[in-house]
């Protein structure tokens, strides 16, 4: 009788797993559905700005004054530290003083040296002509044996000293002319002082660092009475121009962009003031370690708050379709691989359907082939193919 029973007790423990393994399992599903979907390209990029220009001193020297501070705003030519250097400023003075004495010494020979040796000179000649006259007297008196020949001597030498001294002062005349040695060798001068004042000057406006353009300051690195060492760099502009975002976006993005697409852009900062964008330059290269390219955008329009390497958030949509078969992207299985399949309901049970996939929106795929409207999918991850099923709809399904 017992064994009868433990017999009765299993055929009916058998029957019942039999019978709940050939009822339908209620599971997770969605049904294929219509609507719009645009797919975007959501990436986080900074604000670059149209150049970064590094300041440094051509000099060693002391800081004396600090005109602006980061953020200001500049315009080409503006003081923005002053420095100081006791011995660029004594060698300016000699340089002044130098150029003083040359001009000096030009206006001396002009004025007063040239006059004299225009004077000697007529002197001289004047004295070698009447030299010439008296040596000509003698010797038509000494050819009539009127004077002696001792007196036509004295005559000839008298003759041959005016005639040296005509001659060098007709040199020393020569020289202060304005092609004459005394003259060239002073306007050298002259131009040696000038030469020597340009470089005292260049060097003393070496110390005072003005800005090569228009921009912004975006780093200050010295303060007033700081040491500053010849080439090191003391402020940091970044150059006026246009306004440039530079993104790092996945490399798998890439057939999705075209230059000149518009973007729409948030600062982190100001999250409630969205702005326009235009993609302008592919960069050609691509990083290896990170396996993303970059992108630059350029803001037609820049609105006042933004600053060199703001974090900027960029969406940029890259596709749309109207009307399209959309669902969840979750419910598609191997979505990245070359055969892309979907669970579906069919009589009852689960089978793999096969899909060709369309654009990719925010949570939803659009399906160009593999289902109909209303088909039913199963999203859960844990069901078998084959398996019978019955659908409980999944709740808030599309993100449109």
């Amino acid at each position: 009788m017992i064994k009868k029973l433990i017999a009765l007790t299993l055929v009916l423990l058998v029957t019942a797993i039999l019978w709940l393994k050939l009822q339908p399992k209620t599971v997770e599903g969605i049904n294929v559905g219509q609507g719009n979907l645009s797919q975007t390209i959501v990436a986080t990029g900074r604000i670059a700005p149209m150049a970064k220009i590094e300041l440094a001193s051509l000099v060693m020297a002391q800081v004396d004054k600090v005109y602006v501070r980061e953020g200001d705003l500049v315009t080409a030519g503006q003081p923005l530290v002053s420095l100081s250097d006791a011995g660029l400023d004594a060698n300016l003075r000699q340089a002044q003083a130098n150029l003083i004495e040359a001009e000096q010494r030009i206006d001396e020979l002009k004025q007063l040296t040239r006059p004299l040796t225009q004077t000697a000179l007529e002197q001289a000649k004047a004295n070698l002509t009447l030299a010439e006259a008296d040596y000509q007297r003698y010797a038509r008196m000494q050819q009539q044996q009127l004077a002696s020949q001792s007196s036509l001597d004295n005559a000839k030498r008298t003759l041959d000293v005016n005639l040296k001294a005509y001659e060098s002062a007709q040199m020393q005349w020569q020289a202060t002319q304005p092609t004459g040695s005394s003259s060239q060798l002073l306007q050298t001068r002259l131009k040696q002082a000038q030469a020597a004042l340009a470089i005292a000057e260049a060097k003393k406006a070496q110390l005072t660092i003005q800005a090569p353009t228009s921009g912004t300051v975006i780093q200050k690195l010295v303060e007033v009475g700081t040491t500053v060492q010849s080439g090191k760099t003391i402020l940091i502009l970044a150059g006026q121009g246009e306004t440039r975002i530079e993104v790092p976006i996945d490399e798998k993005s890439l057939r999705f962009l075209a230059t000149d697409q518009k973007a729409r852009v948030i600062a982190d900062a100001y999250p409630n003031q969205p702005f326009d964008a235009q993609l302008n330059l592919i960069y050609p290269s691509i990083d290896p370690n990170r396996a993303t390219v970059n992108i630059r955008f350029i803001v037609p329009q820049p609105p006042t708050f933004l600053r060199p390497e703001m974090t900027v958030s960029i969406e940029m949509t890259t596709g749309q379709a109207i009307n399209a078969l959309i669902v969840p992207s979750d419910a598609i299985r191997e979505a990245k691989s070359q055969t892309p399949w979907v669970m579906k309901v069919d009589q009852g049970r689960t089978v793999k359907q096969a899909v060709t996939l369309g654009i990719k929106g925010v949570g939803n795929t659009q399906i160009l082939s593999g289902v109909t409207l209303d088909d039913w999918l199963v999203t859960q991850a844990d069901i078998p193919l084959g398996a019978k099923v019955n659908i409980k709809p999944r709740t808030q399904p599309y993100s449109q």
